[in-house]
């Protein structure tokens, strides 16, 4: 008890060193605890599926294969135990008198919950998905339709006509599984009807959907994989004509982190987890490390109390135990300060991350546990090396007062290269993310995107004309366009031999006003009109090697007139070239997709509203979102805006922590240096050379950190911006930029310590030396 006063009064009497190595160190912890809560739940996810360790998803260069590749394999293999596919789509649902509401299912087979564990609260898993016109809906939907979940038997109908049974009731599927959140299951089967695709369980050709095997107890599906692809690239038509190169089993866990995009499933990146986990461990590091070294620059300041104990008996061993002690202390309650910071921040880093962290909720009996197991690590490494040091001291060596000078020239210029050579290549980095973000969000697409709003095409076929010409009377409305398919969704894929060589193009379906609202220039081939005749893009068009001569193409069995050449625009995310696209004509029986509008620039608010009154009459009850082009575009990078943000609040969090150690350690440097500068200044030193000696110091460990940092941030990025096909540059001067704004933040931070020592009166400096 009287070891812990002591040492309680000795913070009292040192508040500075109190402040920065408390504060500090809890603000660290507060943040590796969130960051540490939301790393879990990432790894976590799909944790909760009583057979993953036994289900893969099948995958090539991606996840789309077709219908019956999956009962192929399944009759070929007696590894595979069982199978789902799954096909995500999205609609609308309603009761045969209600609303028409917008909802998002999933196709799958029987099987789907013998494969997931996902609640069944109505129903028998077994039966709920077996016939084609059964329903499963989420446990939310169902109260949304019918306010109860007691409502097996009942009948809504899918697009109006559609008529199903629900046969069961599920729980709304949970965040911490890597498919979105679904209103509905049916069987894949129901397609036949919804879409008239009689066939699509026996059909090679279209390949949009995933499958997931499940393996059989003790067998090694991944041993086959080498089997399969022999056999795909033999009787396979994806893999026959080269657009599929591989067989790949991925894991249920991994899934999640795949950067292939499945059917009705969300992703996050292995590598933003590595990121956050590295920035974890270097808050600590720095955290840690501006104790170790604050502590030790301190322990010159106690030389006399070690001394006097060593003189009085005390051994080194009880001496380094008391030391250990205190930094226990000092992590207790930097740990309950963190606790406090952790729930006040959570609604930042929540926001950040887009996720529910719930942080309160995990404080339980095991996270404390494990939270004090942490702490008591991170005490043990933070107490060992200054006690060490501190115990070593030589009594004598404080009497004559060496100890001083020999702390002068060792301490913390290390550790301060270390601390801004993080603070460097992170300040770096995130700088080079946000300015690739905004290059992307500003890059020319080759079509206009501003003042053009869009919605689903929710009419039937014979109003495409009326719906038309009732939105273009609207004040402020320019044109419209009905289109199927658009530049927003990369359109359909068409893979189709020319000239004995498979090529695959891009297609979508556009009326005449389309190519005014998007600002589209074509270039006439000099063909004669024809209702079958296609628009190509640039790289289409050199794809296909055609020329005034050869003005059309064979696609399958029909002929194609090429009626003109459209400057190429991009209809991907740039982190894709350019590839070829078809631009079909939006004829009477084809069924439009979408509906883009084009509107003057003023009165955006009171158009729109106008669009969603007109449009809602002529649809009927039926939900649906209007949205702007440039924001649907802005959507695509959002995941890379949000990586650079998340990497440059930590980057401050960084420069904050240096910063006060800095602090700190000018604190303690400028007062082991009080003689000297008191001797300069009676031999006639002005303030600003004392002012330049002293931060010169500083400064340059500073210069070694932007040596170290550079060439690592430079590194780091460079392969990030190998994933885009457009890209910024990462100019010379915007890491000269980080070098002198961390310079500035440096001397800004030492010279109010420097200024303090330089004015310091020499009498008193040297009286009190």
């Amino acid at each position: 008890m009287l070891v812990i006063k002591s040492y309680f009064r000795y913070l009292l009497r040192n508040r500075m060193y109190t402040l920065v190595t408390v504060f500090g160190f809890a603000l660290s912890l507060a943040f590796a605890l969130l960051l540490g809560v939301y790393i879990k739940n990432q790894l976590s996810i799909d944790d909760f599926q009583t057979k993953k360790d036994r289900v893969y998803r099948l995958e090539h260069e991606s996840t789309e294969f077709s219908a019956p590749i999956a009962t192929d394999l399944k009759n070929l293999y007696p590894e595979i135990e069982d199978f789902t596919r799954v096909f995500n789509h999205s609609g609308r649902i309603s009761k045969s008198d209600g609303k028409k509401i917008k909802f998002d299912y999933l196709g799958v087979d029987g099987s789907f919950f013998n494969l997931f564990s996902f609640p069944l609260l109505k129903g028998d898993k077994n039966e709920v998905l077996q016939t084609i016109d059964g329903i499963v809906l989420s446990k939310a939907t169902a109260l949304r339709l019918f306010g109860s979940i007691d409502i097996v038997g009942e009948t809504i109908f899918i697009d109006t006509e559609k008529k199903f049974t629900i046969t069961g009731i599920m729980d709304d599927f949970p965040d911490n599984t890597h498919f979105n959140k679904q209103d509905a299951l049916i069987n894949l089967a129901a397609f036949k009807k919804i879409w008239q695709f009689e066939n699509i369980l026996e059909e090679y050709g279209w390949c949009s959907l995933s499958i997931y095997l499940l393996e059989r107890p003790n067998a090694i599906l991944s041993s086959k994989a080498s089997e399969i692809l022999k056999n795909f690239k033999k009787d396979f038509w994806l893999y026959k004509e080269g657009w599929a190169n591989t067989v790949v089993f991925t894991p249920l866990k991994e899934v999640y982190f795949s950067s292939k995009e499945g059917n009705g499933t969300k992703s996050s990146s292995m590598a933003l987890i590595s990121v956050l986990s590295a920035i974890v461990f270097l808050i600590l590091v720095l955290a840690i490390g501006n104790y170790i070294n604050l502590t030790i620059a301190q322990s010159t300041f106690r030389g006399k109390e070690v001394a006097v104990k060593k003189l009085l008996g005390g051994s080194k061993h009880q001496l380094m135990k008391q030391l250990v002690f205190e930094s226990f202390i000092l992590c207790f309650m930097a740990i309950l300060l963190a606790v406090v910071l952790a729930i006040l921040f959570e609604p930042l880093v929540n926001n950040l991350l887009e996720t529910e962290l719930q942080f309160e909720q995990i404080l339980n009996l095991r996270s404390i546990l494990a939270l004090l197991g942490a702490v008591s690590v991170i005490g043990l490494i933070s107490g060992l090396v200054p006690a060490i040091k501190i115990s070593s001291f030589k009594p004598i060596e404080v009497v004559k007062g060496e100890l001083r000078a020999k702390s002068r020239s060792v301490y913390s210029k290390v550790f301060i290269t270390f601390q801004y050579s993080v603070a460097i290549a992170l300040l770096s980095c995130s700088w080079i993310i946000l300015k690739q973000t905004d290059f992307l969000r500003n890059k020319d697409l080759g079509f206009s995107k501003d003042n053009i709003v869009f919605m689903e095409y929710l009419g039937s076929n014979s109003q495409k004309k009326t719906i038309k010409n009732e939105l273009e009377k609207i004040t402020g409305v320019q044109e419209v366009s009905l289109t199927w398919h658009s530049p927003l969704d990369g359109g359909n894929n068409q893979t189709f031999d020319f000239n004995e060589e498979s090529v695959s193009f891009q297609e979508i379906a556009v009326d005449s006003s389309f190519f005014n609202v998007f600002d589209i220039k074509i270039k006439d081939t000099k063909t004669a009109y024809a209702g079958n005749g296609v628009y190509l893009n640039e790289t289409g068009y050199n794809t296909l090697q055609l020329n005034e001569q050869t003005s059309s193409f064979k696609f399958h069995d029909e002929e194609l007139p090429v009626l003109g050449v459209v400057q190429d625009f991009n209809f991907r995310q740039l982190k894709d070239q350019i590839g070829p696209l078809m631009i079909r004509q939006q004829d009477e029986n084809r069924y439009p997709t979408n509906l883009f509008v084009k509107i003057n620039g003023t009165n955006l608010l009171e158009i729109t509203e106008q669009l969603k009154s007109v449009y809602s009459q002529l649809i009927g009850d039926v939900e649906y979102e209007i949205q702007f082009v440039d924001s649907a575009i802005n959507h695509w990078y959002e995941k890379e805006e949000r990586t650079g943000k998340i990497i440059s609040y930590f980057t401050l969090l960084a420069v904050a922590i240096s910063s006060i150690g800095i602090l700190a350690m000018a604190t303690f440097y400028m007062q082991q240096r009080k003689k000297e500068i008191g001797v300069r200044k009676v031999n006639g030193a002005s303030t600003v050379q004392m002012l330049a000696l002293l931060n010169i110091d500083f400064l340059k460990w500073v210069f070694l950190g932007f040596v170290i940092g550079v060439p690592i941030s430079w590194f780091v990025m460079s392969r990030w911006l190998e994933n885009f096909a457009y890209k910024t540059s990462m100019d010379w001067w915007l890491f000269l930029a980080v070098g002198l704004f961390t310079a500035f933040i440096a001397l800004l931070t030492v010279s109010w310590k420097s200024w303090q020592a330089a004015n310091l009166n020499p009498i008193e400096s040297l009286r009190m030396e």
